[in-house]
């Protein structure tokens, strides 16, 4: 039976804290699939920090509104438009990436999408799982594919007790890469200990370089990946050895990288950014997107699995991912 209407999440206006105020569940037309598209049912689909950033305005005004956000979710193929073929009807499929830039994310019942942004979900992996697959996994993966840790050497990371922390944490084991896991709040330590973090460091009460130091004998981190920023950028290049890899992918703390240039200049350290949504554009998409479900289904990358709530719940739901120190995913179902 053909589908009668479609459910979506649509922010009317950008409003910073207040942007809940501005976003409205909506019924909108089922969109047609055109050439080379194919008309999918999302189902399933997680709250990932970086869809509330967008729709704060925290990236700037990038997205024209009303838009619907979305950058993760599992979904079924409804219809194939005019050449395209390579799924069957009812298929379970991942996109990557959501084209939630462009307003049409996966916050909606029914979406169009380039059949070549489609991904096939492998039967041994759940829809919790595939919901997530992009965002996190993905960055995971990439993030350590440009650090080139060498086996045996040390990674440092801060917000190591984040859902993407600990599945960094994950990934560097299998790489035989030692972990240093910063983490701001003292009930965070046993938590990243238990996650497999080789050494942990808790910013309240301890000194980021002096400690990296003796962890390291001196000899400094082969690199480091951070989502905070600002000035903590300073002691986190100060960590690191000569030349060092450091990655900035987020901005949990406002205003500009504090970056000392003589540790750049005279040591051969480095400083780039991260985003998925540039890295995942590459010769070996396809690879990579094999290679990252590989590991989700031999466990090496963990997911969490947690609670769903009905998309008219939008709101609640978002209140609860938002929390600070939350500790598992929050999903929007139907």
């Amino acid at each position: 039976m053909a589908p009668s209407t479609n459910k979506a999440i649509v922010v009317e206006k950008y409003a910073g804290e207040q942007f809940l105020e501005h976003t409205h569940l909506k019924e909108l037309p089922i969109p047609e699939p055109g050439q080379g598209e194919v008309l999918l049912n999302v189902y399933l689909r997680p709250i990932n920090p970086t869809d509330s950033l967008l729709m704060k305005g925290a990236y700037g005004e990038i997205t024209p509104p009303p838009f619907t956000p979305g950058s993760d979710g599992v979904a079924k193929v409804v219809k194939n438009g005019p050449g395209a073929s390579k799924f069957k009807e009812g298929q379970r499929v991942v996109v990557v990436q959501w084209p939630q830039f462009q307003g049409k994310g996966s916050w909606a019942q029914y979406q169009v999408v380039p059949e070549n942004i489609v991904f096939a979900v492998p039967d041994s992996i759940d829809d919790k799982t595939a919901a997530q697959f992009f965002i996190n996994p993905c960055t995971a993966y990439g993030m350590l594919h440009e650090a080139q840790v060498p086996k045996g050497e040390y990674l440092l990371q801060t917000a190591a007790n984040s859902v993407l922390g600990k599945q960094i944490i994950s990934l560097a084991e299998h790489y035989g890469i030692k972990t240093i896991n910063v983490v701001r709040r003292k009930d965070a330590v046993d938590e990243v200990k238990q996650a497999g973090g080789t050494e942990v460091i808790n910013l309240e009460s301890e000194d980021l370089v002096k400690r990296v130091q003796e962890i390291t004998g001196g000899k400094g981190v082969h690199a480091a990946l951070d989502p905070i920023g600002a000035k903590l950028t300073t002691s986190i290049i100060a960590a690191m050895g000569d030349g060092g890899k450091y990655q900035i992918y987020g901005a949990l703390q406002p205003g500009p990288l504090e970056v000392d240039r003589m540790e750049l200049m005279m040591k051969g350290k480095w400083v780039g950014g991260f985003v998925i949504y540039r890295w995942i554009e590459r010769p070996d998409k396809e690879k990579v997107v094999q290679e990252v479900f590989d590991l989700l289904e031999k466990k090496v990358i963990k997911v969490d699995l947690g609670k769903s709530y009905p998309l008219e719940q939008f709101k609640e739901a978002i209140k609860e991912a938002d929390k600070s120190g939350r500790r598992d995913k929050k999903f929007l179902e139907g």
